[in-house]
C-alpha cells in the first residue's frame, strides 16, 4: 500500500485561536493557549501506531527543539467511527484531545476520493 503519512516537516501546529468555532468542549476546559499537533497517514491502525511511533522523533516546524508529539505515549483510536469528511473528524479530535493526556487520537477518514487517517493532541502553553 502506498504511504501517504506526511513527515514531521509537513505536520501542522494548529493554535485554537487561528480555528474557527474552537471554543471550549462541553465538560473539557480548554484554555486560549490550548494548541494542538496533527498528521495524516493512510494505512490500518497499525501502520497508524508504527508511523506515530516515527513521528515522535521528527522535529517541529517551528520549533526544532521539540518532537512531534513529545510528550505522548500512544496514539488511541478516538471511536469506531468512520468519519466521512476530514473536518468532521478534526472537530472531535478537537473535542476529544485533552492536554494532560498521555496519548494522542486518531481519527479513521474515508471519503470517495481518500482513505487516512487524522491523528491529533492537545497541549498546553
Amino acid at each position: 500500500m502506498e504511504d501517504r503519512s506526511f513527515s514531521g516537516t509537513d505536520s501542522w501546529d494548529i493554535h485554537a485561536g487561528s480555528l474557527a468555532d474552537a471554543g471550549s468542549a462541553p465538560g473539557l476546559p480548554k484554555s486560549a493557549r490550548t494548541h494542538y499537533q496533527a498528521n495524516v497517514c493512510g494505512g490500518d491502525f497499525k501502520h497508524v501506531k508504527e508511523r506515530f511511533n516515527e513521528w515522535k522523533q521528527q522535529p517541529l516546524v517551528f520549533q526544532h527543539n521539540r518532537c512531534m508529539f513529545e510528550g505522548k505515549d500512544e496514539v488511541r483510536r478516538v471511536s469506531e467511527r468512520v468519519f466521512g469528511n476530514s473536518e468532521a473528524a478534526q472537530s472531535v479530535l478537537r473535542e476529544m484531545c485533552d492536554p494532560h493526556a498521555s496519548y494522542a487520537l486518531a481519527a479513521h477518514v474515508q471519503t470517495s476520493e481518500r482513505d487516512l487517517w487524522l491523528v491529533m493532541a492537545a497541549y498546553e502553553e
